[in-house]
């Protein structure tokens, strides 16, 4: 029964060190795969880092209530990079890792609503999302100093709030 490390009765399923295309259905003992082999995957490219900037918008809640929530996320979510606040919105600013931009907008537009009851965000809805390239984000940085972040996870209240 066993001549050899991978020696198998069924077809389809190693029987030896040259068979190593086949060690992934082995547990499908039993069905008879013929010629079928292994394909590598295709060379993916290495993700792409997008700089991400959510808005979202809603009623009225107390600013340090706000303020508070954005805490809970940077601590549940540590790939915050800034996030401003106001009474009635809020942006975050984050680095994204993914394979193309839909996977990064996707994620974005799913930021809020997932972390909503364990951040204790408020019942805001998603108004805006804006997802550039590596590149062009640093380009603004170097273009418009005033868009620099001063401190890294800083969480800042927004100008002309009316509390």
């Amino acid at each position: 029964m066993t001549d050899g490390p991978w020696t198998c009765s069924t077809g389809g399923v190693p029987k030896g060190p040259d068979d190593d295309y086949l060690a992934t259905l082995t547990p499908l003992r039993g069905i008879n795969f013929g010629s079928s082999r292994r394909r590598k995957p295709a060379k993916q490219d290495e993700p792409a880092l997008w700089f991400v900037t959510v808005t979202v918008s809603g009623e009225r809640v107390p600013p340090d209530s706000v303020y508070e929530a954005l805490q809970r996320l940077s601590l549940e979510q540590p790939f915050l990079v800034s996030a401003g606040y106001a009474s009635t919105r809020a942006e975050v600013r984050y680095w994204d890792e993914s394979m193309d931009i839909e996977g990064a907008v996707a994620q974005a537009l799913r930021l809020w609503s997932e972390h909503q009851d364990s951040a204790q965000l408020p019942r805001w809805k998603v108004v805006g999302v804006e997802v550039v390239d590596k590149r062009t984000a640093r380009r603004r940085w170097d273009d418009a100093p005033t868009m620099s972040i001063g401190v890294l996870g800083e969480i800042r209240r927004m100008e002309n709030d009316e509390a």
